[in-house]
């Protein structure tokens, strides 16, 4: 989501050890998720139906909500440190209840902001040097418009895929790898 949110470790490595003990009974009876990682799965619950099937700037908007914890409508480091950090906390407590596809895009996603690093992409969307990301900084690159999410970030007329290049640098054949321009979801309304 944002690209949203988007940065990454493999997490099947982070979670495949989590529940791991020599008796039966502490594999039977693995922590209960933190607070973060339940309301990560509400937001997701809540979220995935507007990202999937309504216009993208919803489907942004539910996810900048989301990020901005202090509710004055930019975005820290912090705060998308909070972000990443509950995400792979919630795959690794999701587990194989996410489809593999999902679960795919999601490792590749985290792979790639941490091939970055949260810093350095951080410094390189926050064009303002405030300190602070806008909502327009994050989507310099990308034109929304009524189609879900998924469909403006696959079509090459929506994503300026040249400067996002740019800000990603190394990273940039990774997420290119991640997009396929032939086949977007939907045709531009």
């Amino acid at each position: 989501m944002l690209p949203s949110a988007a940065a990454l470790v493999v997490l099947s490595i982070a979670g495949a050890g989590a529940g791991y003990a020599a008796d039966a009974a502490a594999v039977a009876e693995p922590a209960p998720p933190s607070p973060a990682v339940l309301a990560f799965d509400r937001f997701m619950v809540a979220s995935s139906p507007v990202c999937s099937f309504e216009p993208s700037r919803r489907c942004v908007d539910m996810g900048w909500r989301f990020a901005d914890a202090d509710h004055d409508g930019t975005l820290s480091l912090a705060e998308i440190k909070s972000v990443r950090a509950a995400l792979q906390d919630w795959m690794a407590w999701k587990g194989d209840a996410i489809p593999p596809k999902n679960r795919t895009g999601v490792t590749l996603g985290l792979i790639v902001f941490d091939m970055i690093g949260a810093e350095k992409l951080f410094a390189t969307l926050n064009t303002s040097h405030t300190g602070r990301l806008t909502k327009a900084e994050l989507l310099a690159d990308v034109r929304l418009d009524d189609r879900p999410l998924g469909a403006v970030l696959q079509d090459p007329k929506s994503v300026d895929r040249e400067d996002l290049a740019k800000k990603l640098g190394g990273a940039a054949p990774v997420v290119n790898g991640m997009i396929d321009d032939s086949k977007p979801d939907a045709a531009p309304q």
